[in-house]
């Protein structure tokens, strides 16, 4: 009779080397993110070519990250995407938005864990190079968009471009030149002096007298 050896038993799976492995390609697919954007702009950068770029299959980067506006906010490190935010916030209606508007772009900025890219695109907005392009195209499409369509007046493109100039300012003012008292300024503070003058942009009369909508 002959004796058969017991098959060794089959190894633990490695979850140490298969965490490490995800976070080496989370590091890779953000590092590709932020050159093609800075290189191609936000609307041509494309979430497979930045796969192609990270050497990953395109699927890693929505199982890590989302839709390609999530991957930009990540890139950025901001806390979140604005889409789902800004479509929330004008789910509560025109009445209040400025106010809305001015503490949620305080939260995502307080919360952001390195600042340093966002002030980078925000110094940068008012420029020609590539970050400029970058910011004015994530902006256009993912924020000024949905504003510009709740508006739904004749000159709310204008609008909301000169809501985003308040807000890019204080970003500048608050966590780039740091200027006091401003720097130091808790949200309530700001969202009562700046809500009224973003609600004022949104939907107060035009310089020709007409209201908004």
């Amino acid at each position: 009779m002959s004796i058969v050896e017991e098959p060794e038993p089959a190894a633990a799976p490695n979850r140490q080397g298969r965490w490490r492995t995800g976070q080496e390609s989370k590091r890779r697919i953000l590092a590709a993110a932020r050159a093609s954007f800075a290189a191609n702009g936000y609307q041509r950068a494309t979430v497979r070519s930045i796969a192609a770029d990270a050497e990953v299959d395109p699927s890693m980067i929505h199982y890590f990250f989302g839709r390609k506006d999530q991957l930009f906010a990540a890139a950025m490190s901001l806390a979140d995407s604005p889409r789902e935010p800004i479509g929330k916030l004008l789910a509560e209606g025109l009445d209040g938005l400025g106010a809305r508007l001015v503490r949620r772009f305080l939260e995502v900025w307080d919360a952001a864990e390195h600042i340093e890219p966002l002030l980078i695109t925000a110094q940068s907005a008012n420029g020609t190079d590539s970050s400029s392009a970058m910011l004015r195209e994530y902006i256009d499409l993912e924020v000024t968009a949905q504003l510009a369509a709740a508006l739904d007046a004749p000159d709310a493109e204008l609008r909301c471009d000169l809501v985003c100039a308040q807000l890019l300012g204080l970003a500048v003012a608050r966590y780039s030149v740091r200027q006091e008292p401003l720097a130091s300024a808790d949200h309530d503070t700001l969202v009562a002096w700046l809500g009224a003058i973003v609600q004022r942009l949104l939907t107060g009369p035009s310089p020709g007298g007409a209201a908004a909508g």
